[in-house]
């Protein structure tokens, strides 16, 4: 069934950093395709300079944090962090035409994180009402460690999730990230003192088919 699921499917890997704007007209562009049935439905591995962006219901009312450009999208969630050392994965999936549940698939995002890093041992895990993925960093205190930020537009869900890798951290702690008040985070290279960039990688594309139990 994995096979038959991912038919139809492109698999994209941007091995340059790939500005954000661009990256959401790219979507849009693709979005139409998959509309029309003129495109292939869409995973797309990628990066972003650092860059804050807010979801479409929490629309920021600036335009730097500290030099750092602030970009309001379409997007679901509230205020976050991008930039280098962050895996970005986008989905442009239409549920409608395979017959999947939004509700489900978006847990089987949150599970496909999970999985993937406990692959990597590191112990993660959802909370109930609160968005994202969840573990316990160096001190033992509960840190954010993936984020989600998804919409669906006639049965078609797009944008996707953000995994921290080996980013700068600190970026975090100038705002509440996804609207949590101190809230911390944590990345895979905080919990493990070594980290390879492509074995993270090669671990996610292998749980790819989480997605589509």
């Amino acid at each position: 069934t994995y096979i038959l699921f991912m038919k139809n499917i492109e698999i994209l890997e941007s091995k340059k950093i790939i500005d954000y704007k661009f990256a959401i007209s790219y979507m849009e562009e693709k979005l139409l395709g998959v509309k029309n049935n003129t495109a292939k439905e869409l995973i797309w591995f990628l990066e972003h300079p650092s860059i804050y962006t807010s979801g479409r219901g929490n629309p920021v009312n600036q335009s730097y944090i500290n030099k750092i450009p602030i970009y309001n999208s379409g997007r679901g969630g509230k205020i976050t962090w991008h930039g280098p050392g962050q895996r970005i994965i986008y989905f442009i999936i239409n549920l409608k035409k395979r017959g999947l549940d939004i509700r489900k698939f978006v847990s089987n995002i949150e599970i496909f994180i999970i999985e993937s890093l406990l692959e990597l041992d590191i112990k993660a895990y959802k909370k109930n009402n609160v968005v994202g993925i969840w573990t316990l960093d160096k001190e033992k205190k509960e840190a954010k460690i993936g984020s989600l930020g998804l919409r669906v537009s006639k049965g078609i869900i797009y944008h996707g999730l953000s995994l921290n890798v080996t980013c700068d951290l600190s970026n975090f702690y100038k705002i509440d990230p996804c609207g949590i008040k101190d809230s911390r985070v944590t990345s895979v290279k905080n919990l493990k003192n070594f980290i390879n960039k492509k074995e993270v990688d090669e671990v996610l594309k292998r749980k790819l088919k989480v997605l589509f139990y």
